[in-house]
């Protein structure tokens, strides 16, 4: 299956599915919560290309499990939507993808340096449509994993991230910079300006995706917007956008 996309946000909440993956999440959230000796972390996005394929997610990740020294042990659920198009016999054709990925991980901080890793199910529903005919609708349970570092420093920090699904032997990669551009007296709003690259494919797809983004902290809200360049073998040139909201609770 030739995977690209960007971006499908679930939070419609439209179709049995997308209503089911919802509650799932929520309900390991809720499963956790008496677990957790301290805050964990929220994450969303949406990101959307010049071909109108788009990608959203949210996601929670708190802690579990903290040791003196480290490491530390934590749980995650992300839920996402894919919507992409590929082509069949020279015709363009949409397709769009819901999962969920519940995980559990291991982090260790080494120095200025917050290492990660983290592993678990995927579980997919999968809708295409085909040529002269209707569209289909599968669903498929596989393995994905992720590593990330991360470097913090009070003017500038550093992203790596890279993960792997079995399911299509599909993997994905970033590398993120950002530097402090304005910091007040007051708390709000603290501004980062920087650059990412990324990458991913698989034996069917390959792209990359490089442009720069613009960090504004209100509080502890983190209000991220990127956009820039794209090119992949399906379609080739093209532009993409998006934003990204992180906050701790």
């Amino acid at each position: 299956m030739r995977w690209f996309g960007f971006v499908r946000i679930l939070l419609r909440g439209e179709g049995t599915m997308t209503r089911f993956i919802l509650l799932l999440l929520a309900a390991f959230i809720l499963a956790c919560q008496p677990l957790v000796s301290e805050a964990g972390d929220v994450f969303t996005g949406f990101q959307i290309d010049n071909r109108s394929q788009y990608f959203g997610y949210l996601g929670v990740r708190t802690p579990i499990l903290r040791a003196s020294g480290g490491p530390d042990f934590f749980v995650q659920a992300m839920t996402a939507g894919l919507g992409y198009n590929f082509k069949t016999n020279g015709q363009i054709l949409d397709a769009n993808v819901q999962f969920i990925v519940p995980s559990l991980g291991i982090t260790k901080t080494l120095g200025g340096w917050a290492l990660s890793a983290l592993a678990g199910p995927q579980l997919r529903r999968i809708e295409e449509q085909r040529l002269n005919a209707s569209s289909t609708t599968t669903y498929q349970a596989g393995v994905y994993g992720q590593l990330e570092a991360f470097y913090w420093h009070e003017k500038w920090n550093l992203l790596a991230i890279g993960s792997y699904a079995d399911l299509d032997n599909f993997f994905w990669s970033r590398l993120r910079g950002k530097v402090l551009a304005f910091k007040p007296e007051k708390s709000c709003c603290a501004t980062y300006v920087g650059w990412d690259v990324t990458g991913m494919g698989n034996a069917d797809f390959r792209a990359v995706m490089t442009g720069p983004v613009v960090e504004v902290q209100v509080e502890k809200v983190f209000l991220l917007a990127r956009g820039g360049y794209q090119n992949s073998n399906t379609f080739h040139s093209g532009t993409y956008g998006g934003f990204e909201i992180y906050f701790p609770f």
